[in-house]
């Protein structure tokens, strides 16, 4: 691989990632009008459609991420690859962040660094990590009862999960990667610089947002929708 193949692939993904973009938001619009009027089922299956929708932009940020013009080196673009290939995507992501870290040396005992990279994994673990299982779930048609990885048996847990998807969460977690994904191209892109500068405006505006939305819930949500259509 050439650094002008990289790239080649960075603007391709760049582009994959506008686009499905652009379905979630027809895919919000479509679900706040089922919700107006009051087409239950719709919202139902719409809102795992999106949850696929999520998962899937995520992956596509990953790679993009990855390719990141200026970012990681040919060498570790193939480890992390190989990382997500044989460990998954979320593996993928840790293994990604835990090689942007290393532009800073040893950070052992830089308390600052090791907070700044503490809260990165734990929004991987929290707001990704999950979302992928269930992703893989309804990827392998398993809308409405979840089975076990190899097939043989109920996947209780999951089952209630897939069924308890709420619209509103989503969301949620589609803004809060916006944020991690501003954070994340700051570490690669230009660690010691416009992470250092960006990182703590970044995670303000973030947990700023969490706080705002901590009470907002799908109920409110309709609530809120269904007295705008009777105006």
């Amino acid at each position: 691989m050439t650094n002008e193949k990289i790239l080649e692939i960075y603007i391709a993904q760049s582009e994959n990632v506008r686009y499905l973009s652009k379905i979630i938001v027809e895919m919000q619009r479509d679900i706040k009008v089922a919700i107006r009027n009051s087409k239950d089922f719709q919202v139902e299956v719409k809102t795992k459609m999106l949850a696929l929708l999520y998962s899937t932009w995520s992956e596509a940020q990953f790679i993009q991420l990855v390719y990141t013009e200026n970012g990681f080196s040919i060498s570790e673009i193939g480890k992390i690859i190989s990382r997500k290939n044989s460990g998954g995507i979320s593996e993928g992501w840790e293994y990604m962040i835990d090689l942007a870290f290393q532009e800073f040396g040893d950070i052992s005992k830089n308390i600052d660094l090791l907070n700044r990279k503490q809260k990165i994994i734990g929004l991987i673990r929290l707001h990704i990590r999950k979302s992928i299982t269930l992703r893989n779930k309804i990827a392998h048609g398993q809308w409405k009862i979840a089975l076990n990885s190899e097939s043989t048996d109920i996947n209780l847990e999951l089952t209630r999960e897939i069924n308890q998807l709420d619209y509103v969460e989503i969301c949620k977690k589609i803004k809060i990667h916006e944020y991690f994904g501003l954070i994340v191209r700051d570490l690669i892109q230009s660690p010691k610089k416009g992470f250092h500068n960006r990182y703590w405006n970044h995670v303000c505006e973030l947990e700023q947002y969490i706080e705002n939305t901590k009470g907002f819930s799908l109920t409110a949500a309709k609530t809120l929708l269904r007295k705008k259509m009777r105006r």
